[in-house]
């Protein structure tokens, strides 16, 4: 079922929430003697050509704005016809914090979906690559210094990728790499998504009715934004035309972090 771009604005808008949170600890982190500014480096597993159609419902949030305690992709969205991809509004949460530069390396398996990114570069360093995104993800962590914030938003039409990005949540959250993963929530395997969630300790915050079931998994240290955001991803979920609900480790334990 077509969702009208209702999965872009869900894991758009914690992005930006998880993102801005990670970013502002990179900042806070810095070094007062420094004279340049710290660097983010920011990865994005799928990333598109940077820029996407309005999604349908955008009309409906934007005349709900005020009702949102985090704004943080309200206001790195601009105006105009088209809406920002990941990496785009990713570039723009970081340039609103005086006192980092923004780097990335952005992926997408189309060489000419990336080709046509390099065009749509608005600011910082961006390093394109166009591997299959478990393969960049590989050759990514082999480089210094690491990644400060993954995204891992794998391919609908890519059986294996529910499964992989399960994989690569488990690693991200031993290294202590913020990251972010989207998962569809009926993924191809059925338990995956629990299994992993059981086993590292997080939470699956999932939109739910009307085609819309997607879920995303934070760890690594950005999961610390979400009981900040709880009211916010209801209020969401109720103008998406949804359900929001949060997939906890089962059993529950006291030292699992939200």
């Amino acid at each position: 079922m077509d969702s009208g771009g209702t999965d872009i604005i869900w894991n758009q808008f914690i992005l930006a929430a998880a993102l801005t949170r990670t970013a502002r600890r990179v900042l806070e982190g810095r070094s007062k003697d420094a004279d340049d500014n710290a660097r983010f480096s920011y990865a994005d597993t799928h990333a598109g050509g940077g820029f996407l159609p309005r999604p349908d419902t955008m009309a409906a949030l934007l005349a709900q704005r005020e009702r949102f305690k985090s704004r943080d992709w309200f206001d790195a969205l601009g105006a105009g016809e088209t809406h920002p991809g990941s990496w785009v509004l990713a570039s723009r949460l970081i340039d609103r914090l005086d006192g980092l530069d923004f780097e990335a390396d952005v992926n997408d398996i189309d060489v000419a979906v990336i080709e046509g990114a390099k065009a749509n570069r608005e600011s910082g360093w961006v390093r394109f690559w166009s591997h299959d995104w478990f393969s960049f993800l590989r050759h990514r962590f082999i480089l210094e210094p690491r990644p400060d914030f993954v995204f891992i938003d794998p391919p609908p039409d890519d059986p294996r990728g529910p499964g992989y990005a399960m994989d690569a949540a488990i690693l991200l959250d031993t290294l202590d790499t913020p990251y972010m993963v989207a998962y569809p929530v009926d993924a191809p395997g059925g338990a995956r998504p629990q299994t992993v969630i059981d086993q590292i300790g997080r939470s699956g915050l999932e939109l739910r009715g009307k085609g819309l079931e997607r879920g995303v998994l934070l760890g690594g240290g950005a999961e610390t934004v979400v009981l900040d955001i709880l009211a916010d991803l209801r209020l969401l979920a109720e103008i998406l035309g949804g359900e929001f609900s949060v997939r906890l480790p089962s059993p529950p334990a006291d030292d699992y972090c939200i």
